[in-house]
């Protein structure tokens, strides 16, 4: 077995979907054996062109993937995939939501079945508890509006009874396809029994809990409702509990395919430094309101040649802005989740107006990618689906745009503190993978000297360079004091910060400046404001 469920669970998802098959094999030419196919990698729609030799035993038996009757789709689909990214052997261990987006390019999205699992803040926030209702409302309404799911099966940080799962009959760190979510009426006038309709891609392997083949449970009239529109006499297909899929399951992934709906992919580079020049925005007009879809994507590691290179934490934040030639920040309108992951994206009704969507990277930041050049920056894709036509461009951008993004998303999510009279501390943590200081300053006359100490923190970069931070904010200025941002997204991480102000007649730090400082050439900020830094972490008029 080659280990790539991934795709295989979302090919059997994709396989109740003739039109969707079909839109991945958009061409075959069988008298030669050849075949193209369309596939969206990072984010990028590409044809992939394949012959259909595919590997097999002595015996003549394909070596992979195979599927009823001989069908070819399901191997030759696994091959293109194979192509895209250098061999069979990349395909090994994955997600569903990948399988899915890579073959329909549609927006995905992973429901958490764990408290403060998939899309939570690591080991830098406390647990969230999980709302089983709302979960079980998004499945629902996932289902009827025809998307595509996968389930993950004792992945993540689940901590995994080996037995227990091969005694039901569930393989852990496996990948399910999501067939059917319904309700269960019950006749004595009780609670509805949800239950999910789950497919293994292996074909075996069926679950031999609650509600397995001749539970006791299968009354005539629960069959009746469950199976009037199913045959599960296909082998790995099997109905479910929402409890035990809570218990032992880790995450749903959605794909949201629709018809009729109008797409947008933007590619550019997620500079290692606050540069405007390179920095990524997108400036849309919306005609008329529409429900619209963001999601950023970053280069994959699964080609051996970039498993070297870290994943880097991704956000795309959308504001509401102004016609014109220069793009300014207002209101917060949406953002995704900070994550070290593939991809990151958000779901927003927009009304009609003007809006202005910024792309963020922070981890790679004072890794020596900046002097290694433009051509070594990491890449990334912005795709914005929607419901009705966007218009698009690319706007002029200020130098100080970063800055004013992250004190916008930071004033509307962050946690204010009131440190002193005339000035507040505001901290972004949640959903955030690590952290953000910004201090506001609104005396008309006095200085405030800030310090701010993360040196305990764990698993973690900061824009600054160094985790001790000391600032000059001036009267009526806030500054985004410190960046700090989950390094591995692997691994857990720890945010630790203290924070020391004091009142000032004027900008210079006098005794809270280095040693070897002299008077006339004392900086204001410490470590000092490198160019490179001066559009995130410069202080800026309160407006």
């Amino acid at each position: 077995v080659l280990g790539n469920c991934w795709l295989l669970s979302a090919l059997a998802v994709l396989a109740e979907r003739s039109g969707l098959v079909r839109g991945v094999v958009v061409r075959g030419e069988p008298a030669v054996g050849a075949y193209q196919l369309r596939l969206c990698k990072d984010g990028r729609w590409l044809t992939v062109t394949v012959d259909d030799l595919l590997p097999a035993n002595k015996k003549g038996h394909l070596v992979y993937s195979q599927a009823k009757r001989k069908q070819l789709w399901v191997p030759l689909i696994e091959k293109a995939v194979a192509k895209l990214h250098g061999c069979y052997e990349a395909l090994v261990s994955g997600r569903a939501i990948e399988g899915l987006c890579t073959l329909t390019g549609a927006p995905c999205e992973s429901v958490s079945l764990q408290a403060g699992g998939a899309g939570g803040a690591g080991g830098g926030a406390p647990l969230e508890q999980l709302d089983r209702d709302l979960v079980w409302a998004q499945l629902l309404s996932s289902r009827q509006a025809c998307f595509l799911m996968g389930a993950s099966c004792g992945g993540g940080n689940m901590k995994v009874d080996e037995e227990e799962y091969q005694r039901l009959g569930l393989r852990p760190r496996h990948a399910y396809s999501v067939l059917d979510v319904a309700e269960l009426s019950d006749a004595g006038g009780g609670p509805p029994t949800r239950l999910l309709r789950l497919r293994n891609p292996w074909g075996h392997y069926t679950w031999r809990g609650a509600w397995a083949a001749g539970c006791a449970r299968w009354t005539p009239a629960a069959r009746a409702a469950l199976t009037q529109h199913h045959h599960d006499k296909d082998q790995g297909v099997f109905w479910i509990s929402f409890d035990d899929v809570l218990k032992y399951f880790d995450c749903i992934d959605i794909c949201k395919v629709r018809v009729g709906w109008h797409e947008v992919r933007l590619a550019g580079i997620l500079p290692p430094m606050s540069s405007t020049r390179h920095l990524t925005c997108l400036l849309l007009t919306a005609s008329q309101p529409t429900e619209v879809d963001f999601t950023l994507f970053q280069e994959g590691q699964r080609n051996s040649e970039k498993s070297q290179r870290s994943q880097l934490d991704l956000c795309v934040v959308v504001f509401r802005t102004k016609s014109g030639p220069n793009a300014q920040v207002g209101k917060l309108v949406a953002h995704s989740k900070r994550q070290v992951r593939g991809f990151v994206g958000c779901h927003k009704m927009l009304e009609k107006g003007f809006y202005l969507v910024v792309c963020l990277a922070f981890n790679h930041w004072h890794t020596g990618l900046e002097a290694a050049g433009r051509g070594a920056w990491p890449r990334h894709v912005l795709a914005a689906h929607s419901s009705k036509p966007l218009a698009v461009a690319r706007p002029a951008l200020h130098p100080h745009l970063l800055a004013d993004a992250i004190i916008g998303l930071t004033l509307a999510r962050g946690q204010r503190h009131e440190g002193r009279q005339g000035m507040t501390a505001y901290y972004l943590t949640k959903g955030w993978a690590g952290l953000v200081v910004m201090v506001e300053n609104r005396h008309t006359d006095k200085w405030i000297h800030v310090k701010c100490d993360c040196q305990e923190s764990y698993n973690v970069v900061s824009t600054r360079g160094e985790l001790k931070t000391i600032d000059s904010v001036p009267p009526l200025h806030r500054q985004v004091i410190i960046v700090l941002t989950q390094l591995e997204g692997s691994g857990g991480f720890s945010i630790a910060h203290r924070l020391t102000h004091r009142l000032a007649a004027g900008a210079r730090l006098q005794d809270w400046a280095p040693h070897n400082a002299h008077s006339e050439d004392e900086p204001r900020h410490r470590p000092p404001l490198a160019r490179r830094l001066y559009g995130l972490h410069a202080p800026r008029l309160i407006t």
